[in-house]
C-alpha cells in the first residue's frame, strides 16, 4: 500500500475512534491534526479530500463544505479490514446502530 493509502486508513481509524458518524462531524483542518505529524498535514488534507470523493470510501461530506463525516461505522470497519488496517481495540466487536439525523 502507498503511503497515502496508509495515511488514508490512519485516518478513518481515527474518525471511528472519535465516533463521527450520524449527527457527529469536524472539519477536515481539524481532523488532519488528530496524530498526523505536522510535515504530513499537507498529505491528510490530500487524504481526506480523495476519501470524500471516492464513493466506495466511508467518508462524506455533511453540512459546510469542509465538514466530514463517517457513512457508517460498519463502513469504516470494512475499509480499514479491506485496505491492511487493524480494526482499533474498542471497535473490534462492537455493533452500532445510529439513528439517521432528522
Amino acid at each position: 500500500m502507498t503511503a497515502l493509502g496508509d495515511l488514508k486508513v490512519k485516518l478513518v481509524r481515527k474518525l471511528a475512534v472519535k465516533g463521527l458518524v450520524g449527527g457527529h462531524k469536524r472539519q477536515i483542518d481539524t481532523v488532519k491534526q488528530w496524530g498526523v505529524a505536522t510535515h504530513d498535514q499537507g498529505p491528510a488534507r490530500q487524504a481526506l479530500e480523495e476519501l470524500v470523493r471516492d464513493p466506495d470510501a466511508p467518508v462524506e461530506q455533511y453540512g459546510g463544505r469542509d465538514t466530514i463525516r463517517l457513512t457508517s461505522m460498519e463502513d469504516a470497519k470494512t475499509y480499514i479490514r479491506d485496505n491492511g488496517g487493524e480494526l482499533p481495540w474498542g471497535l473490534r466487536d462492537r455493533v452500532f446502530v445510529f439513528s439517521k439525523p432528522r
